[in-house]
């Protein structure tokens, strides 16, 4: 969670850093009125992320997410129970492992927000079983 209010807030002061030197006029932040509920307002002293809404770009986060999961538990079976088979795994492929491994530790709220949650602030149980099908469907047409 820290990895991502870093590099977003940073990211953002820098485009209206950019626009300010360019002339334009500053960027605008307004308080939507979700911040007035209760229950946003208290997930939000959690620091948990707000899913509530059905948006078409949270299939695709959690597509992606699922797709690293799944990879990352392919790549440690391969790795563990395989090892005997080929034992070049871990040297060829070690770094892409490790990448795999650091999606997946960065995308945990998203796993949170998809499996563990109850709250209103959890994604829509059809964005989880989209993401799914999706992401068995990738890895399937990647065996073959």
């Amino acid at each position: 969670m820290w990895l991502i209010k870093r590099t977003t807030s940073y990211l953002f002061a820098f485009f209206e850093t950019i626009l300010k030197l360019l002339g334009y006029s500053q960027l605008n932040f307004v308080v939507t009125a979700k911040v007035a509920d209760e229950d946003v307002s208290k997930r939000y002293d959690q620091e948990l992320i707000e899913f509530g809404a059905a948006s078409p770009m949270f299939d695709i986060l959690a597509t992606l997410a699922m797709l690293n999961l799944f990879g990352s538990l392919g790549a440690i079976k391969k790795a563990t129970v395989d090892a005997d088979q080929d034992s070049k795994v871990l040297d060829q492929f070690g770094l892409q492992i490790l990448l795999c491994l650091v999606l997946v530790t960065i995308n945990l709220p998203v796993y949170q927000a998809l499996l563990f949650r109850k709250d209103n602030g959890k994604m829509p149980t059809s964005v989880m079983y989209k993401s799914i099908v999706f992401a068995l469907l990738a890895c399937m047409l990647a065996m073959y």
